[in-house]
Formats: C-alpha cells, sequence, structure tokens
C-alpha cells in the first residue's frame, strides 16, 4: 500500500512545472534543515571533513545550500522519469556531444564518469543521442522505484544494466563494439576486496570503486567526466572534461586515486551541487571515526 502511494505522488510530482518544482525543493530543504534529521546531519558531517578550515558559519550556509539544491533535482526526478518530453531545450550540451563523437571515433570505445553532481538524471538531455549507450545502475533500496528509473532511462535511449556480473559482462562487449558506457563513479562499493580499493576523498581514506578503472585499463577507452551544473535560472549546462592517462593505472589502488581526485575536479566548479547527504566517509580502515553516529 505505501509503495503504491508513494508511486502516485511521484507521478502526480511528474506533472507540476518546472518553476513549481524547484519552489517545492526548497521548501522541503528548509523543513529538513529545521528538523535537523538524518540528511542535514550527513551532509554537515561530510563538509566538516571536506572543508575542515571554512568557518563555521559559512559552512553552516554550506549545508542549507547543498539542501536546497539536492532537493530540487529529487523533486525533479519523477519528470524526468515519468514525462515522455523534449528535455534538450532545458540543458545547453556545451560542445559535448561533439566531444563523445570525437572520442568514439578513435575506435576504443567511451566511459562516461558521471557523478552525483548537479542533477545527474538530465546528461542524457545533453548528450548525442545518436551513440549507443549501456548504464550501469545499482537498484534502489525502494524496490517500486525501480521500474520508474528504469523507465526514465529507456525514454533517454539508454539501456540500463545491473551491477551483476552480466552487467559488467555487458558494459565489456559495448566498450568491445566501441559504443559509451556511463558509470556513476562516486558510489561506495558494497564491499571492500575485489570491488573497491581505498583511497583519498578530501584527504580522508574511502572505499573506491575500481571497476570504472579496469574497464579504461582493459579497454585502453577513454574516461570523459560530465555533469548537468544547475544554473540560476534553474536551466542546466553541461560541464565536461577528459580524464587523464593516471584512471587506468593497471594498479587499482592507483586507479582509484585519481578517480576520486578528478571525482573533486568536480565537485570545485559547483560545491553545492554535489550529493553531500550521501554517506561517502563511512570507516573504510580500522581505526577510523564513524562520521554519521
Amino acid at each position: 500500500m505505501l509503495s503504491r502511494i508513494a508511486t502516485l505522488s511521484l507521478r502526480g510530482l511528474a506533472r507540476l512545472p518546472w518553476g513549481a518544482l524547484r519552489r517545492l525543493g526548497q521548501g522541503v530543504a528548509r523543513l529538513l534543515y529545521r528538523l535537523n534529521g538524518r540528511e542535514a546531519r550527513n551532509v554537515r558531517a561530510n563538509l566538516t571533513i571536506a572543508y575542515p578550515h571554512l568557518p563555521v558559519a559559512e559552512r553552516e550556509a554550506l549545508v542549507r545550500q547543498v539542501l536546497i539544491e539536492s532537493a530540487i533535482t529529487f523533486c525533479e526526478m519523477p519528470r524526468i522519469w515519468l514525462r515522455d518530453e523534449d528535455l534538450s531545450d532545458r540543458v545547453d550540451p556545451a560542445g559535448l556531444p561533439g566531444r563523445m563523437r570525437e572520442l568514439v571515433e578513435q575506435g576504443r570505445g567511451l566511459i562516461l564518469a558521471m557523478p552525483h553532481h548537479g542533477n545527474w538524471e538530465l546528461v542524457s538531455a545533453g548528450i548525442d543521442p545518436s551513440l549507443p549507450i549501456t548504464g550501469l545502475y545499482r537498484p534502489p533500496r525502494q524496490a517500486f522505484l525501480e521500474p520508474l528509473m528504469r523507465q526514465g532511462r529507456s525514454i533517454a535511449r539508454i539501456r540500463m544494466v545491473p551491477t551483476t556480473p552480466a552487467g559488467i559482462k555487458a558494459l565489456n562487449r559495448a566498450l568491445k563494439a566501441g559504443e559509451v558506457i556511463a558509470i556513476l563513479p562516486d558510489q561506495v562499493p558494497k564491499s571492500a576486496g575485489a570491488a573497491a580499493a581505498v583511497a583519498p576523498f578530501f584527504g580522508r581514506e574511502c572505499a573506491t570503486m575500481v571497476l570504472l578503472g579496469r574497464l579504461a585499463a582493459r579497454h585502453g577507452s577513454p574516461v570523459l567526466f560530465a555533469w548537468a551544473e544547475r544554473q540560476s535560472d534553474g536551466r542546466y549546462r553541461m560541464r565536461h572534461f577528459l580524464a587523464d592517462e593516471d584512471i587506468a593505472d593497471t594498479d587499482p589502488q592507483r586507479a582509484a586515486v585519481a578517480l576520486n581526485r578528478h571525482v573533486e575536479c568536480c565537485i570545485a566548479a559547483a560545491p553545492a551541487q554535489y550529493q553531500w547527504a550521501y554517506r561517502r566517509f563511512y570507516p573504510a580502515v580500522p581505526g577510523q571515526s564513524n562520521p554519521y553516529t
């Protein structure tokens, strides 16, 4: 029953105008800040680690802005997922489609690294729609969200595969065929060992995925970081840059260090638009404190 109510609510949100979704997100963020619940506490803990030298008052102002930006992103998602509409007029591609074509023409495929920055669900509106894309995703904890999410990404012509052995094989096949794959590079692997390496992120050792680096090393594929950055008018502009060769180092730990460094570069462009509520700094090595207690 609860999942049905939630699904109906999301479909209702999908019908709202963009301006209304933006105002709703701002209102939700103000409530979250006042309640000082888990989201606000996670953001505050993460920003304390990432920006330890920022004056407390400035960091607290950043907490409020992060909550606003994140709430707007999540309020917009139902419309992106559930409305079959042309979103290209909301996103300035800023040369990204041409850059993607140039890299694909090298014949080694392309890894599109899309951190949880800006509105990552809108990246599909700023890329080249003629290029076949296979996207890796982790099924959400709330099972009822999965078909909605897959529906939205299929509208964007991205073939979604789960984080399973079959999904990883699909990524390898796509790169071998010279196609594009999309990965969210800052997801924390569920386990260390084969799936993760420990590497610094804003100065703290964190569990970091090794899959992206392994794929880049195996296929010689270039890695292009891209995100849809929200502008002051509520529209978006694509930002992108080519990763350096360290991200494909055959040493997984060195590749993980490079991956985190590149994600930090994305965040530096608009710190308030990163998903700081994500528990990225959960203890990864013995003796580390848990900032989320």
